[in-house]
C-alpha cells in the first residue's frame, strides 16, 4: 500500500522537468546590424506559426517558441546579425550610330546640256561611357539610358517585377538585383522591360524576361542592348535625297564585393 504513493510520486518527479523544459517561453533579441522586420521575415519562411511567434519592434526582435526552437533561434540570430555586404555595379554602355546618306539631281547648264549628279555617305560614330554605384546585398539598380539609380529596398516587389514597375514608374530598361553566393560568386537577376517596342520608344533586349545568372566577381557581363532605326525621304522637281540611321546600344555590368 505505500508502494503506490512513492510509483506516483516518483513518475511526477520525472514529467514535471520535461513539462517544464517543453513549455513555450518568450526571448527577447537585441539586433545591431539589421532592422528587426527584415530578420522576422527570414525567420517565418523556417518555421512555421505553430513552433514560433515572432514581433519586431525597431530592433527588438520578440519570440515565442518552446526552447529547443528558442535555441536554435538564438544561433541563427547570431550568423544573420551582421552588417550587410556592400557591392558595386558598374555599367558600361557603348553606342554606335549609322547613318546613311544618298541622293541625285538633275540640273542643266549652257548649251542645253543636262547634268545628272548623285552621291552616297556613310558615316559611322562610336563612343563608350561608365558609370557605377554602391549598393548593399540584394538591393536592386535601374539602368537605362546609360544610367543607373539605386532602388529602395522595401519596393523591390519580391518575385513580382511588376511592383517595381508601378511603384517607382519604370517604363524601360533593366533592373539589376546582385546576391552574394560566396566571396567567388554572385548570381544576377535580370529583369528587362519593354521588350516591345512601342510609341516609337527603342525596344530592349535580353535573353529573357527574367534572367537569373551566376558570375565571378569582376567579370563584366552582357545584359542586354537597344536597337533604333529610322528613314526618311525629301523630293523635289529636280532632286531626291534618302536617308536611314541606326543607333545600337548595348550594355554590359560588372559587380565587385567591397
Amino acid at each position: 500500500m505505500v508502494l503506490a504513493p512513492v510509483r506516483l510520486l516518483l513518475l511526477t518527479l520525472l514529467l514535471v522537468p520535461t513539462l517544464v523544459m517543453g513549455a513555450p517561453g518568450n526571448r527577447t533579441f537585441i539586433l545591431e546590424n539589421r532592422p528587426a522586420q527584415q530578420v522576422a521575415d527570414q525567420l517565418r519562411a523556417l518555421y512555421p506559426e505553430s513552433e514560433l511567434t515572432i514581433a519586431a519592434q525597431g530592433n527588438r526582435l520578440i519570440t515565442r517558441g518552446e526552447p529547443a526552437v528558442l535555441d536554435e533561434i538564438s544561433q541563427l540570430i547570431e550568423t544573420m546579425d551582421v552588417a550587410p555586404v556592400q557591392l558595386r555595379i558598374t555599367v558600361r554602355s557603348s553606342d554606335v550610330s549609322m547613318g546613311k546618306r544618298q541622293g541625285g539631281g538633275v540640273s542643266s547648264g549652257h548649251g542645253n546640256v543636262v547634268t545628272i549628279g548623285g552621291q552616297s555617305r556613310t558615316t559611322t560614330t562610336q563612343s563608350r561611357q561608365q558609370r557605377h554605384i554602391v549598393v548593399q546585398d540584394g538591393q536592386s539598380a535601374h539602368i537605362s539610358g546609360g544610367q543607373v539609380r539605386t532602388l529602395p529596398v522595401a519596393i523591390r516587389g519580391g518575385r513580382n517585377p511588376a511592383a517595381i514597375y508601378q511603384q517607382v514608374d519604370i517604363r524601360s530598361g533593366f533592373i539589376v538585383t546582385p546576391q552574394r553566393i560566396s566571396d567567388q560568386q554572385i548570381e544576377l537577376s535580370i529583369t528587362a522591360f519593354e521588350n516591345t517596342p512601342d510609341s516609337g520608344m527603342a525596344g530592349y533586349e535580353t535573353d529573357a524576361v527574367v534572367t537569373q545568372r551566376r558570375v565571378v566577381p569582376g567579370e563584366w557581363v552582357e545584359i542586354g542592348g537597344t536597337s533604333e532605326s529610322r528613314t526618311g525621304e525629301q523630293s523635289g522637281i529636280t532632286y531626291r535625297v534618302g536617308g536611314e540611321r541606326q543607333d545600337n546600344q548595348s550594355f554590359t555590368v560588372k559587380v565587385d564585393i567591397l
